[in-house]
């Protein structure tokens, strides 16, 4: 049986097995303080499900779920944990933002959410302690540099356990406007609860819990008018809770498509609904998805526009006490030449990035969308992407970008939509040089150098009917930008309920030596961070470690591409053997730079596009070197040879 590689050492997230086919999950609250199966006593585990109701309730302009760290996001946890809901309470923020060395006014946050930047040369734990000194109930960091917020760790001045009210950290990108309200005396408020409000009738839907499309945005060349294939369908459906402490009856999700053409009105796509009926508070999270098919249809489009998918909850036997979580709309566009999983802003041309995620070992990987074209005939013209670091400046370290083409069933493998080795081959390659200017911690990047495997200057042309993965090179301690709020989950799992032959996948992610070593006939799945028996399970430990694992990677199409001659000179003169080709136990390199090069890299990647190892030769012209592959499994494999301005790869096979 084939085994799916999961997102287990990616920090921030966490992978658990899913669980047989049931029609509702138990939330773990219902059993008391252990996690269900467990029997270890966990009291903030709730979060590993459906994760904590993070929401800014007021001004409106910045209202909304904000993605957070917490400590023990890859780091060993300290501070205390939400058991009571903190309902719409006010921030407040020390002078000058950051605490400062001295201690706070006593009581000058009595009750409230301490607010405060990350910096000033004073440590999270200190933060912390003076917040809850001057009688916070929470404290919420705000990281004081781009690229999302990370893991806290405890440092060594404050002792952690002298910490006991919850902390948080949220991005600068989402703290920023929080603070400028605070400071026009428009005091934000905030709820952070494990679960509902201790409100009798408290229907809602999970937060993110709304079923996507197959992507933000897509060219409209892609979709058509008519006849989409599986992979465009939409899937409406959703995530729903009894948030409430009594049992509900009748509830009802109906769901509500209209699209609005560039410059023109709203008109109706689509409506569905689903109904459920009992629903009580031991069984108090539902899948409001069909399974007859009449959820999953097309959507059609001529043009650039955008897409709304409505979703309500109703019951006609009650009334309900919170109706501020009946309602949700997931949105998606159709553009000109845009592709992207995540988010999209199309007033600064830039994928969304909430939050950066990276290996939490500091190992390097590489991480990307999955995306699905239908008609050639485009080429592509750029990436677009952003990678952070702990600190602010220059990134240095330069990237590679690959684009691989998988096509399902190829080399005599099954056509069963699970991708494996043997059925992805590398289409293009580029090398992204920074300039230590703007290509900095954090900042947006945008790369057009992608070419041929060789690393010649090429028009990556893309074909009709293909899955594409565009994976960033992601070195060790650095992050990729991503969307953070996304959940690919639902689609997926609705998807499935109506069709289990066909997988629409969302990104994969590359894993550690180790992992291709423990799993040898691995396979990619749909979703990092889940086993493929995902579809068999609503699971919401599945749902809340897919939650955001949308990497903010677009990619930037031309559909008036110049087809590069034929015979055209090569630019890449570096030369690159190996031997034996396959190989079983050694591999045999012989490299010959076209000038000398300062610092030369051998990266190795497998057919699943999974870093594997890399090894830095300095100034060099010609080398000759052998890697022991004894312990490498069977299977595809890549060497990629890099200059100080350049890649060039070379496939390889090893067979035991």
């Amino acid at each position: 049986m084939k085994q799916i590689i999961t997102l287990k050492k990616l920090m921030l997230a966490a992978c658990v097995a899913g669980a047989s086919i049931a029609n509702a999950q138990i939330h773990p609250l219902a059993f008391g303080p252990f996690p269900y199966g467990t029997g270890t006593s966990d009291p903030n585990w709730y979060k590993d499900y459906v994760g904590l109701r993070f929401v800014v309730n007021s001004p409106a302009s910045v209202a909304g779920d904000k993605v957070y760290t917490y400590p023990g996001t890859g780091t060993t946890p300290w501070g205390g944990i939400v058991t009571t809901a903190i309902v719409n309470e006010q921030i407040v923020m020390p002078v000058g933002d950051t605490v400062v060395a001295s201690a706070l006014p006593a009581g000058s946050m009595a009750g409230k959410i301490a607010f405060v930047y990350r910096g000033g040369g004073i440590e999270f734990v200190c933060k912390a302690q003076k917040c809850q000194d001057a009688g916070a109930i929470a404290c919420v960091i705000v990281n004081n540099i781009t690229g999302g917020p990370i893991g806290m760790g405890a440092g060594t001045i404050c002792p952690a356990t002298g910490v006991t009210i919850p902390v948080f950290m949220i991005s600068k990108e989402d703290g920023d406007p929080i603070a400028a309200k605070y400071h026009a005396l428009d005091t934000a408020r905030m709820t952070i609860t494990p679960w509902g409000l201790g409100l009798g009738h408290d229907i809602g839907f999970v937060p993110g819990g709304a079923a996507n499309w197959h992507g933000y945005a897509i060219p409209s060349n892609q979709l058509g008018s008519s006849g989409n294939p599986f992979e465009y369908k939409m899937a409406d459906g959703a995530f729903i809770a009894n948030y409430g402490t009594n049992a509900m009856t009748n509830v009802k999700v109906d769901v509500a498509t209209t699209f609005t053409p560039s410059g023109g009105s709203p008109a109706a796509v689509h409506t569905s609904s689903v109904s459920v009926g009992n629903f009580t508070v031991a069984d108090s999270i539902y899948a409001m998805f069909r399974t007859d098919g009449a959820n999953i249809y097309d959507v059609n489009a001529s043009g650039p526009g955008r897409f709304d998918v409505k979703y309500d909850i109703s019951s006609p036997d009650f009334t309900d006490d919170n109706m501020a979580d009946n309602s949700m709309t997931t949105s998606f566009y159709v553009t000109d030449s845009t592709y992207s999983k995540a988010r999209y802003d199309f007033s600064t041309n830039r994928p969304v990035k909430t939050i950066g995620y990276a290996f939490g070992g500091g190992a390097d990987f590489l991480w990307g969308p999955m995306y699905f074209v239908r008609n050639g005939g485009t080429a592509l013209s750029r990436v677009q992407y952003s990678l952070s670091t702990n600190t602010a400046g220059p990134l240095g370290t330069p990237a590679n970008i690959f684009l691989f083409k998988w096509v399902d069933g190829s080399n005599s493998l099954p056509k069963d939509s699970v991708l494996q080795n043997g059925e992805m081959e590398l289409v293009s390659l580029g090398q992204h040089n920074y300039d230590g200017v703007q290509d900095t911690s954090g900042a947006d990047l945008n790369f057009w150098g992608m070419g041929d495997p060789d690393g010649n200057p090429a028009t990556v042309m893309l074909d009709a009917n293909s899955w594409y993965y565009l994976a960033v090179y992601v070195p060790g301690g650095h992050f990729l930008g991503s969307d953070g709020i996304y959940n690919p989950y639902p689609r997926i799992y609705g998807l499935f309920q109506n069709n289990q032959a066909v997988l629409d996948y969302s990104s994969m992610v590359g894993t550690s030596k180790d992992d291709i070593l423990a799993n040898p006939s691995s396979a990619n799945s749909p979703l990092p961070g889940a086993f493929i028996s995902f579809v068999n399970s609503i699971d919401s430990v599945n749902y809340n470690n897919t939650r955001g694992l949308i990497p903010a990677v677009a990619m930037i199409a031309n559909n008036s591409p110049v087809i590069s001659v034929k015979g055209s000179p090569v630019v890449n003169k570096n030369k690159v053997s190996v031997f034996p080709n396959p190989a079983k136990d050694q591999l045999n390199v012989n490299v010959e730079f076209e000038n000398a090069t300062k610092k030369a890299t051998y990266m190795i990647i497998d057919g699943l596009g999974r870093f594997v190892s890399k090894e830095v030769h300095n100034n060099v012209t010609t080398d000759n070197f052998s890697i022991n592959t004894s312990s490498l499994p069977s299977g595809n494999y890549y060497l990629i040879v890099s200059d100080d301005v350049r890649s060039k790869s070379t496939k390889f096979v090893i067979a035991k």
